[in-house]
């Protein structure tokens, strides 16, 4: 079964890069996007990160998440990555999504998920957090201002359910 499990994890993701948002050789001022998570159980939290950076796929904590998991059941193992991004204007791709350990967990229950675009450029040496809420009604995904809690530009938001279908888990 491990075998079966860990080829289907290798279809899924071996054939995916990721990028650097930072380029190699990069002079000028950082800023840091971090995530966060709100913990259900040991075994289910709902995840908020940073996904891509104009467009093109980082290294993120949903994927960092599912690595530390791995061989480990019904104990989710989360692993909240910061980001390093140049201050310079961007246009950031942040994900709110349920995660559980184990598949057939996130088969069994109810799956959120939220995502959307914020451009704006960072403020050097500054660090921001990307925050959300996922519920039946509501759903939504941000970036603010670790220090201030202050909200970049606007939240992105499900009035209603964003629950995931069956085939989108």
């Amino acid at each position: 079964m491990k075998i079966l499990f860990t080829c289907f994890a290798l279809v899924l993701t071996g054939c995916a890069s990721t990028y650097s948002p930072v380029p190699e050789n990069y002079q000028g001022e950082i800023s840091k996007i971090d995530s966060s998570e709100k913990r259900h159980s040991n075994g289910k939290s709902d995840l908020f990160y940073l996904s891509k950076v104009n467009g093109k796929e980082i290294y993120n904590t949903l994927s960092a998440t599912r690595n530390a998991t791995y061989g480990q059941g019904f104990n989710l193992t989360t692993e909240l990555l910061k980001t390093d991004v140049p201050s310079q204007e961007a246009t950031f791709n942040i994900i709110g999504r349920t995660e559980h350990a184990a598949p057939m967990q996130a088969f069994a229950d109810k799956v959120y998920e939220v995502k959307g675009n914020i451009v704006f450029k960072p403020e050097p040496n500054k660090e921001y957090i990307v925050k959300g809420i996922l519920g039946e009604s509501y759903s939504a995904v941000w970036i603010e201002l670790k220090d201030t809690g202050e909200v970049i530009k606007n939240k992105i938001e499900v009035n209603g359910s964003a629950e995931l279908g069956f085939f989108e888990k």
